[in-house]
C-alpha cells in the first residue's frame, strides 16, 4: 500500500489520467444499468416490429421524415414532444417503442417524457436513419409534398 502512495505521490499527473480514465470507463460499463433505455440496430428493430408490434417514434425533422421513413412510424419532432402530445398517441405501455433520434444532445430528457407516461419497454434505432439506409431497408416517402 505504501508503494502505491509513493508512485502516486510521485507521479500525480499520470495518476490523475489513470483514474479518469478509469472513470470513464466505468462511467460507460454501467451506464446500460441506469439508462432505461436500449440501444438496438437495424436487425432488432426489425425484429422487434415484426414479433412484438413495435411502436415507431420518428423525432426528425419533417423535411428528413418526408424524404423517407420506416412503415408506420409515427412522426413527433424532438422538440414538440410532451406530455400531453404522448397522451394524445395512445401507446401501450406494453408494446416496445422504438425511438428514430438523429441528434444526441438531450436524448435523455425526452425519453424521460415517455417514461413519465408509463412507458417502459424503449429502444432507440443506433445510427438512425442512416444506418437503416445505409443497409437499404424499406422506406416509405410522403410524395404529396413534393407536388
Amino acid at each position: 500500500m505504501d508503494n502505491i502512495l509513493f508512485f502516486i505521490s510521485n507521479n500525480l499527473i499520470l495518476s490523475i489520467i489513470w483514474f479518469s480514465l478509469l472513470g470513464v470507463i466505468f462511467s460507460l460499463f454501467f451506464k446500460q444499468f441506469f439508462f432505461k433505455t436500449k440501444i438496438i440496430n437495424n436487425f432488432y428493430a426489425i425484429k422487434l416490429i415484426n414479433e412484438k408490434n413495435a411502436n415507431i417514434i420518428d423525432t426528425r425533422s419533417v423535411e428528413l421524415y418526408n424524404t423517407g421513413h420506416i412503415l408506420n412510424a409515427i412522426h413527433l419532432p424532438l422538440e414538440k414532444i410532451s406530455l400531453e402530445k404522448i397522451k394524445k398517441l395512445n401507446l401501450s405501455t406494453v408494446d416496445p417503442l422504438i425511438l428514430i433520434i438523429d441528434s444526441s444532445a438531450n436524448n435523455h430528457k425526452y425519453i424521460k417524457k415517455f417514461i413519465d407516461n408509463g412507458i417502459r419497454n424503449i429502444y432507440l434505432l443506433k445510427g438512425g436513419m442512416d444506418s437503416w439506409n445505409t443497409e437499404n431497408l424499406p422506406v416509405v416517402a410522403n410524395k404529396s409534398d413534393y407536388n
